[in-house]
């Protein structure tokens, strides 16, 4: 595992190290010096047009996570179409966008998407350079998948596990343990035996009903993953009553993903972030350009809003990972 992904789960896992990492947010000249990445970062996003792209090929999902806000949704569940998914990718052509990174999902589970393997292909086929993954919770992933996933192309894939026991995964994510676990160590052992180079995360949100196992969650999967992915659960603007993890006294920095990730729900519609679970952008890349909706007026009034230290009067904002970094992602890029 990669040393500021060490650093960053312990962070997110001990409140103890969280409260004292938030402090470093407030000492003299820090904010400056953050602030002066941000506006080259932006600079820079812009002129190279290297936007990170998620596109959500379903917000349909089989389990149904504490701190997922998926039950909670007002728009419609559903599948990406054939037609969305190829307006997505001429709009990215038509317009020389050159991301960086891909990842398809966002509230729901990817593997219910019968397209996602001809995706993943037609995306590393017309982006090479680019990293495509997806998120999931594996449950799904018997022998077919596990094939599909080694022969696609993927780059990484991140398992959310959330628990490190039978009891804590039902009450979590209400699944069946035995079904994922044999699930994910089947593509671990199978990746390793093709040598293949696809990147395995396993992830867990931590929160009260999972804090206590976060270190037996550790020891499972430390020696077999290729890394592991530690997150403060969320509320999602208040979607899921989820408490926050976070030091009331912490000074909030722009998040990054506001200003450069392009987010595309399953109907087409361009969301805020991806803590945008409802869409309340209303715009949709299937009647307008991409970056045109990028840089519409409702992007523009939350962008100011973090860019003037205003965050914390953002419900969807405040409570988020996002600007909670101290600005480490400006700084140091992404962790994941």
């Amino acid at each position: 595992m990669r040393c500021a992904e060490r650093v960053r789960n312990r962070i997110e896992s001990s409140p103890a190290l969280g409260g004292l990492y938030a402090r470093l947010g407030v000492l003299p000249g820090y904010r400056g010096l953050v602030m002066r990445q941000v506006e080259r970062a932006i600079a820079e996003v812009r002129s190279t047009r290297r936007y990170p792209l998620m596109i959500e090929t379903s917000s349909a999902c089989n389990a149904r996570c504490l701190f997922c806000p998926n039950r909670a949704m007002t728009r419609k569940r559903g599948l990406m179409t054939n037609e969305t998914f190829g307006i997505v990718l001429d709009r990215l052509r038509s317009e020389a966008l050159a991301p960086p990174v891909i990842d398809l999902f966002d509230v729901g589970e990817p593997l219910l998407d019968p397209s996602l393997f001809t995706r993943v292909r037609a995306l590393k086929a017309a982006f090479p350079d680019a990293s495509v993954r997806f998120t999931t919770n594996f449950s799904l992933g018997d022998e077919e998948v596990v094939d599909e996933v080694l022969d696609s192309g993927l780059d990484s894939i991140h398992i959310s596990v959330n628990a490190a026991s039978r009891e804590s995964y039902a009450r979590i994510m209400g699944l069946g343990w035995d079904t994922t676990v044999r699930n994910v160590d089947r593509l671990i052992a199978r990746r390793n035996e093709r040598g293949g180079r696809l990147r395995i995360v396993v992830c867990m949100v931590v929160c009260p009903e999972n804090a206590g196992e976060v270190s037996a969650f550790a020891r499972r999967w430390s020696r077999s993953a290729d890394a592991l992915l530690l997150q403060r659960a969320v509320d999602w603007g208040g979607e899921v009553g989820v408490a926050s993890r976070y030091p009331a006294a912490t000074r909030l920095y722009p998040c990054r993903d506001l200003f450069e990730r392009i987010v595309v729900l399953n109907n087409g519609e361009v969301a805020l972030c991806c803590q945008d679970a409802n869409g309340i952008v209303n715009l949709n890349a299937r009647d307008l350009p991409l970056l045109q909706i990028f840089e519409s007026a409702v992007f523009a009034r939350y962008r100011r809003a973090h860019l003037s230290d205003d965050i914390a009067s953002v419900r969807l904002c405040r409570n988020c990972f996002g600007v909670h970094s101290n600005g480490a992602n400006w700084l140091f890029g992404r962790v994941g």
